[in-house]
């Protein structure tokens, strides 16, 4: 009776502890689940509790820490590493200290070091992983999916890393391939992480690692056909169709994720920005609705759905929704410049340099963008505050001299304040570059024309009419530098150009109807002053000619009727 007691109460402990490996098993994968479909802050929450109620797995510290660097990995433009590396870093340590011989960490750890740049640093961790795997030597015992894992793993941070060590991670990609002969799921082990990940990754190194499509995509489909409920495949291959800009297939491939499985929540977001691509900006914004149901609606994914927004150009809302959020939380300074931006796009520029100056204050100076400052001095010249506007665009020109349009706003602004030497030297400083296009040498030969520098205003008019012919009002500009250096109009330097002016503006005389007689004006005094010269009758009818033109558009033009008046009694 004792011994059939003891044997019940074993096989009840038996069965309650496979019940129990299988809870964990299964919250282990959904963890890592909610971290595949971007719930970060969901999945935080299932790794605390797989933690309290395993303090000593040392895989739950691996996959926890590895939540926190695929958060940066998913919005690397507005998650600083250092943000993510920090967390993951202590997590990985924390492993190591209750599962030592886990070599899961020591991986870990490696990625940080590997991310920061410092191969050096990241060498001895993976040595140390690699340690822990069976070789003849050391007889060490781990099945042959969990060997795949760890080298894969290695191998997948090589691929990733800024400056990737491409023969290091096909080097261990094929050694995991050696290991696993038998390459079906059904005869892996019960490790978390199944084969089919190592094609993924396979696949990533052909096509991040060498630009090689046909290879990538033979190993992402090997994935899929390994693990066919997994919707991980079909997204890699969509990405891909999006990097060789075939957005047709792309999408046909995010849609057929989503038929695998409905919740996936990364497939909506790429659907979302497939669909911006394409300016189709409400079925952008449907599927970031839905990415953002689906990743939880928290703090992150409404911050990404934010970002979704202003990149479909949906600023209004985009406001709304940053608003909110920072109602909850107002931590993330990122969102102050989204506000910044966004007020900026609808018009509101007070509010614009409210909220980027309280980002530019909080910012690390690592994540200030040329942009920042762009967005704030545009705002301030938009309010017509041209001194902090000239400030803020240099700043911005000096972060990133690729942006050679800066110089011709600063010098604008410049000119504004009727600091004309700066903005002189703005502008020559945008031609000198070889960047200069044709509105900065019409600018610049206003600016010029201001200081009366007569020669450099007609010599820069000039090119801007080789660079425009067809510009009516660069003719107009011209002509009165012209004029301006023969004010007795004896040599007659404008007449030239604004007959030019007359052959081009003509054709649409309505339009340009103003500069017609200027033209007329200037035409009937150059004629009345060489007949004052010559006594020609000629000049005199041509004179009276244009006087008449005059007249024809303007008839109480006072200084035209005096000039008939003077010669008509000149023409026989």
């Amino acid at each position: 009776m004792y011994k059939i007691a003891l044997k019940t109460i074993g096989a009840l402990f038996a069965f309650f502890g496979l019940c129990t490996s299988s809870l964990l098993a299964q919250d282990i994968t959904y963890a890592i689940k909610l971290t595949e479909s971007e719930q970060f802050e969901s999945a935080e929450k299932a790794y605390d509790v797989l933690l309290k109620q395993e303090p000593n797995n040392g895989d739950y510290y691996y996959y926890y820490g590895e939540n926190y660097l695929k958060q940066y990995f998913s919005d690397p433009a507005n998650t600083l590493f250092k943000e993510v590396a920090e967390p993951a870093g202590k997590l990985f340590t924390n492993g190591i200290a209750v599962d030592p011989t886990n070599p899961m960490n020591y991986i870990g750890l490696g990625k940080i070091a590997m991310y920061n740049g410092d191969t050096s640093q990241a060498k001895p961790y993976f040595d140390k992983a690699l340690s822990f795997l069976p070789t003849k030597k050391n007889k060490l015992i781990m099945s042959p999916d969990r060997q795949a894992l760890v080298l894969y793993k290695i191998a997948e941070t090589y691929v990733k890393a800024e400056k990737p060590n491409l023969a290091e991670a096909i080097s261990l990609l094929e050694r995991a391939k050696s290991i696993i002969k038998d390459p079906n799921p059904k005869n892996a082990g019960k490790d978390l992480v199944k084969v089919p990940e190592l094609y993924l990754v396979i696949g990533d190194y052909y096509i991040y690692g060498l630009n090689d499509g046909s290879n990538a995509i033979e190993n992402y489909k090997k994935a899929q056909t390994l693990d066919p409920t997994s919707s991980k495949a079909k997204l890699r291959i969509g990405q891909l169709w999006v990097r060789a800009r075939n957005y047709k297939d792309a999408l046909l491939y995010y849609k057929e994720a989503l038929n695998i499985d409905s919740t996936f929540a990364p497939a909506y977001r790429e659907l979302g920005d497939l669909y911006t691509l394409a300016r189709q900006y409400d079925n952008a914004i449907a599927n970031y609705k839905k990415f953002l149901s689906l990743s939880g609606d928290n703090i992150s994914a409404k911050i990404r759905y934010a970002s979704a927004l202003i990149n479909a150009k949906d600023y209004e809302e985009a406001i709304i929704d940053i608003n909110q959020i920072l109602m909850v939380d107002s931590t993330h300074n990122d969102l102050n410049r989204a506000l910044a931006y966004s007020y900026y796009e609808t018009g509101k520029f007070d509010k614009s340099i409210v909220y980027i100056q309280k980002f530019l204050k909080n910012a690390k100076p690592e994540k200030i963008r040329a942009d920042d400052y762009v967005y704030c001095g545009r705002a301030y010249a938009k309010i017509k505050n041209d001194s902090l506007a000239a400030a803020n665009l240099y700043i911005a020109f000096q972060m990133d001299t690729t942006k050679a349009d800066l110089l011709s706003e600063i010098a604008l602004s410049y000119s504004k304040l009727k600091k004309y030497d700066e903005g002189i030297s703005f502008f020559e400083k945008k031609i000198a570059m070889g960047k200069a296009v044709a509105s900065d040498y019409y600018n610049l030969g206003k600016v010029y024309y201001n200081v009366q520098k007569w020669d450099k205003a007609d010599t820069t008019f000039a090119t801007f009419n080789e660079l425009l012919p067809d510009y009516v009002q660069g003719y107009s500009w011209r002509a009165r530098t012209k004029s301006n250096m023969d004010p007795d109009a004896k040599l007659g330097l404008a007449k030239p150009i604004y007959e030019k002016l007359v052959t081009k503006a003509l054709p649409d005389s309505a339009k340009y109807v103003k500069e017609i007689t200027e033209a007329y004006s200037f035409l009937s005094y150059y004629y009345f002053v060489q007949y004052n010269i010559s006594h020609s009758t000629l000049d005199a009818a041509n004179s009276v000619l244009y006087c008449e033109k005059v007249l024809a558009i303007t008839p109480n033009d006072e200084k035209a009727k005096t000039i008939l008046n003077e010669m008509k009694g000149k023409v026989k």
